[in-house]
């Protein structure tokens, strides 16, 4: 109800402000049933409200009128309930819409500009490579031109010496581009050098685990030993390469290959006190009770670093291990 002199109604806030000879006037309404609806939009924050019934009149001199739901009350327009499918969420789907579209153009321009800025650069090395070549063979005095000219390909027997062989100075430098362009042309994976390293031996010895992988790959043998009568094994053993052993022996690696001084790779594991390849051995049947030249068995040389834990623990391994697998 609205007392007299002041509106107290909710709506007074978007009634018409009475003129200067009505403020003084009282205001009366008749309100039908269901006089207004309200609902509260979340998306807007906005409280809308709607009449439901036409206003009966309006007294005290106020203009009579009958306004509907689309009636126009000075600040602004009545609105229908918002049942979610408004013109916000279409405007907010429509601006998805362009801003997918606007990604893929970008997407799109990107892939073009890419691709034109390799075409730039391959074009830019060309030129940049003739200006080379066209400045390098300005320097070049006769001699040196003509060795370039004989030598059109690589020569390998210029690159390399009995001490000095390409692919095992690549092998150990990591280069497996180019060592995979030299077995191309027909280099065999097995060469030894004069001391008689593989690439494969040059390999374990620098830890490049890439080069040892992909060497194995291409077919390296596993059993080639060198002029010590060393194999990549005892090699792998020597340098701790726990990892490497494993995939040594994976490949078919013989764990009781002995090298000219009759030492087998539990000798050189023992020697270097390294328990976890002494087990990974002793699991895959290394000959514990194999001799050296020197009459010595493994377990000899582990017992000649005197008492200490280290000792007792690698003792108690060898001798245990192959009895139970599980130790």
């Amino acid at each position: 109800m609205l007392a007299t002199g002041v509106a107290t109604s909710p709506l007074n806030c978007l009634l018409p402000k009475p003129s200067a000879v009505a403020t003084s006037a009282n205001l009366s309404f008749d309100f039908g049933t269901n006089l207004c609806k309200e609902s509260n939009t979340f998306r807007t924050g906005r409280c809308n409200l709607f009449l439901a019934k036409k206003f009966s009149k309006l007294s005290a001199g106020v203009v009579d009128s009958k306004w509907d739901s689309t009636s126009e009350i000075v600040q602004g327009v009545w609105e229908e309930p918002d049942d979610g499918s408004g013109s916000d969420s279409d405007e907010e789907d429509k601006e998805l819409e362009e801003n997918d579209l606007d990604y893929e153009s970008d997407w799109e321009e990107e892939t073009k500009t890419a691709s034109a800025t390799r075409k730039l650069k391959n074009s830019a090395s060309e030129s940049n490579e003739e200006d080379l070549v066209k400045e390098i063979e300005q320097l070049l005095g006769p001699e040196e031109r003509a060795i370039l000219q004989q030598n059109a390909t690589y020569n390998m027997g210029k690159l390399s010496t009995d001490k000095w062989k390409p692919l095992q100075t690549l092998a150990l430098s990591g280069q497996i581009r180019f060592m995979d362009t030299l077995l191309e042309e027909g280099l065999d994976i097995d060469s030894v050098d004069k001391d008689g390293f593989t690439a494969l031996h040059k390999a374990i010895m620098g830890r490049k685990d890439s080069v040892i992988t992909h060497l194995l790959r291409k077919g390296a043998s596993p059993h080639i030993t060198d002029r010590d009568g060393a194999s990549p094994l005892h090699h792998a053993v020597q340098v701790g390469a726990l990892q490497i052993v494993k995939l040594l022996i994976k490949c078919k690696a013989d764990v009781n290959v002995a090298d000219n001084e009759g030492w087998t790779p539990l000798h050189v594991a023992l020697q270097t006190r390294n328990r976890h390849i002494v087990k990974v051995l002793l699991v895959n049947d290394a000959d514990k009770n194999r001799r050296n030249k020197d009459g010595m068995t493994p377990l000899d040389l582990c017992l000649c670093y005197g008492k200490d834990f280290n000792t007792y623990d690698l003792a108690k391994l060898v001798k245990v291990v192959p009895a139970n697998r599980d130790f």
